[in-house]
């Protein structure tokens, strides 16, 4: 086991960066936490370990000056710096103290992970060829995982490495004949605790290697963010008969996902290569399968094809499907929009399955826009398309049609009617501005467009919350003020009656006379002639 110690100010990221490190697969063992540089630096010297994950502002004893000092006393553990600051003086100053990696917050576990599985090799490199030859069956899997973990992230150059130095490497047994790459994904449709989950997925990995033995000379599997990835090393090019394994994989899982929990199994099987460095092209033609299962639906096989992917086509949101949704956006009635974005997403699933492109990146793609129009027609304020990121979490979670249609249409939804919460209860700010901007404009030439450019929502949806709001239409107030501000200078004799319907908005004094007589019943002459103050 490698030592590993983490060094981080804040106790909150120490646990997140402790909950995301796969001790066990990376063979690793926490040997200390320490909340400054000083005592950071005290810890290594006693406890010597291997990897030390520190952050850079620390308390008496910042990142890099601890790894100066420790440097000092002859002693090189390798380092990962994590932190929230992404200047180039930090990284180049790391690169410069022999740091193995610079990652940035907000934490990314894959990303962690994958350079903590570098550093570990890098030690097994070093090993002399007992140590580095064991063949325990735990050590065994080990390797098997990280080779698939390979496969998974492309940090091997499979292009440049033989058969025979995999085999070496990572303990395996391949031997000529087809290669296959599968991805089987558990999709929970209700709360399940870690241990049953763990649980479920172990006997569905056991069952998947009794199953295919027989078939293969190598089978390699791995748990990875809830997906497991199997690799197979088959003696003949048998699809029909991989698809009939897998068939029963789903069906003994099935049998023991029923007994906890309401879930669905999907195995995606990629394309059959005839070289083991063709291995990422198979598992890339896995997950693209699986990113089907939307539209082809769960517990059952998808067998990928071996066409080469071309250019994916684009989807295009029609007019057809676009007004309905615009017009209830503008009128700002939320509480019918669910079913015209139901109505968008079923034709972005039936595009997806006709032209069989990704749904995951189509729907990505789509979510974005939506929000865009959505926020340009209606009344959000820029942080509504923050939204973004936290329905590509729900999209995430999509395995059914229904989860797309119903379930991510209603979280757009919800979203919007916050939204509406929270602008209804600034409506009385927003209404000032409004009413303010008029009082101190209504001698321009002002339109409706004009005043909802100001308050950065549509016109409207601003006739709408002015009617409600005042009981009056934008154009019936903005001539009730103007009349007013006319009769308030109208009592001054020294401004005449071409001057005064100019100041209220009005270049032609014949239609300011008859406007006024219209609201007020007599001519400006007349009101002036009854109500003037001529004590000037």
């Amino acid at each position: 086991m490698r030592k590993l110690m983490i060094v981080e100010d804040e106790k909150s990221i120490y646990f997140l960066l402790n909950s995301c490190i796969r001790y066990d697969e990376l063979e690793l063992e926490l040997v200390g936490y320490a909340e400054n540089g000083q005592t950071a630096f005290d810890m290594i010297m006693e406890k010597r370990p291997d990897i030390v994950i520190t952050d850079i502002t620390m308390p008496i004893l910042d990142g890099l000056e601890l790894i100066e000092k420790v440097q000092t006393r002859q002693f090189y553990p390798k380092f990962i710096i994590i932190s929230g600051y992404a200047q180039f003086e930090f990284a180049k100053k790391a690169v410069k103290l022999g740091v193995k990696d610079y990652l940035l917050k907000p934490i990314n576990s894959s990303e962690l992970n994958k350079s903590l599985l570098k550093l570990v090799r890098e030690f097994s490199d070093n090993e002399s060829p007992e140590v580095s030859l064991r063949t325990t069956d735990n050590q065994k899997e080990k390797l098997h995982t990280s080779l698939i973990m390979s496969v998974l992230y492309g940090d091997v150059d499979f292009d440049r490495i033989s058969a025979e130095q995999i085999n070496r490497d990572y303990l395996c047994t391949f031997q000529e004949g087809y290669f296959c790459a599968l991805v089987i994904k558990t999709d929970y449709f209700s709360d399940i605790v870690t241990g049953i989950k763990n649980h479920i997925t172990d006997n569905l990995i056991a069952v998947i290697k009794e199953n295919f033995s027989d078939l293969c000379y190598e089978i390699g599997a791995a748990e990875h963010q809830e997906n497991i990835y199997v690799v197979i090393n088959c003696k003949e090019q048998q699809p029909e008969k991989i698809k009939a394994i897998c068939k029963r994989v789903i069906m003994s899982g099935k049998k023991l996902t029923d007994e906890y929990v309401n879930a669905g199994i999907t195995v995606c099987v990629g394309i059959i290569v005839t070289r083991i460095n063709d291995l990422p092209e198979s598992l890339e033609s896995a997950l693209r399968m699986l990113d089907t299962r939307i539209i082809h639906g769960i517990d059952q096989v998808l067998m990928a094809k071996g066409e080469k992917q071309g250019e994916e086509k684009k989807y295009s949101l029609s007019a057809e499907l676009l007004q309905p949704l615009i017009e209830k956006v503008e009128c700002n009635r939320i509480a019918e929009i669910k079913e015209e974005i139901s109505a968008i997403f079923r034709d972005v699933l039936e595009f997806c399955r006709r032209e069989e492109v990704s749904v995951y990146k189509t729907f990505r793609g789509v979510l974005f826009h939506l929000l865009s129009i959505i926020k340009e027609k209606g009344t959000f304020p820029d942080e509504f398309t923050e939204n973004y990121q936290d329905l590509l979490l729900e999209l995430d979670k999509c395995s059914r049609v229904c989860d797309i249609t119903e379930t991510l249409a209603e979280k757009m939804v919800e979203g919007m009617l916050k939204f509406q919460e929270d602008e209804q209860s600034e409506g009385s700010i927003i209404m000032k501005r409004i009413l303010d901007y008029i009082g101190q404009n209504y001698y321009k030439q002002l339109k409706l467009e004009d005043v909802a450019e100001q308050v950065y929502i549509t016109p409207a949806y601003l006739g709408i919350i002015f009617k409600k709001e005042t009981g009056e239409n934008f154009t019936t107030y903005l001539t009730e003020l103007r009349m007013r501000k006319a009769k308030e200078l109208l009592l001054d004799v020294r401004i005449n009656i071409n001057e005064i319907a100019y100041k209220v908005g009005y270049n032609n004094v014949r239609y300011f006379s008859r406007i006024f007589k219209e609201n007020v019943g007599i001519t400006p002459k007349e009101y002036r002639k009854i109500h003037a103050n001529r004590n000037y």
